[in-house]
């Protein structure tokens, strides 16, 4: 006997979006933001990560690799959990919020074009069972400024069993 199965989105172990959150002015350098939710070791898993290069499977106008010194490239994210009727944060690697509006982030420590900041959950998630999701952010320094930090990355949603 032979059977054919197809696999659904309540099947898939991982959501994840991406986009490119800015580029100068030739698109010559630019920034992905990636959020991403999945089971992890069953208990739940949230990844993000800031790109300073071309990569991400998307619709591409970056043009080059781009690595940043050291403390030029910054990530974060925060867990969220459906309660039933808003999405409140239950985790969150995010850094610190300056009172001059800066964010402080997670920065990497060597000479890279991409900052990843990922966590797995074990076998229990961190708010009980039921709907997760992933808000990423990146950020870039360019030029004496930062860049793409205002712009999340929301990962879409996954069922995480209780």
């Amino acid at each position: 006997m032979l059977v054919f199965t197809t696999a659904t989105a309540a099947q898939a172990h991982y959501v994840y979006q991406s986009d490119e959150v800015w580029a100068n002015t030739d698109s010559s350098k630019c920034l992905y933001t990636y959020a991403e939710v999945s089971h992890g070791g069953r208990g739940g898993y949230a990844k993000s990560y800031a790109l300073a290069a071309s990569g991400i499977p998307i619709a591409q106008s970056c043009i080059l690799v781009w690595n940043r010194n050291p403390g030029d490239l910054k990530t974060g994210w925060q867990y969220f959990k459906w309660d039933g009727t808003k999405w409140g944060v239950c985790r969150q690697l995010m850094g610190t919020q300056n009172p001059d509006g800066t964010w402080s982030g997670y920065a990497n420590t060597t000479e890279t074009s991409k900052m990843e900041l990922a966590y797995d959950f074990g076998i229990v998630p961190p708010c009980g069972g039921g709907y997760y999701a992933t808000k990423g952010g990146g950020n870039v320094y360019y030029g004496g400024s930062w860049y793409g930090g205002n712009v999340p990355i929301w990962s879409g949603q996954h069922f995480i069993e209780p």
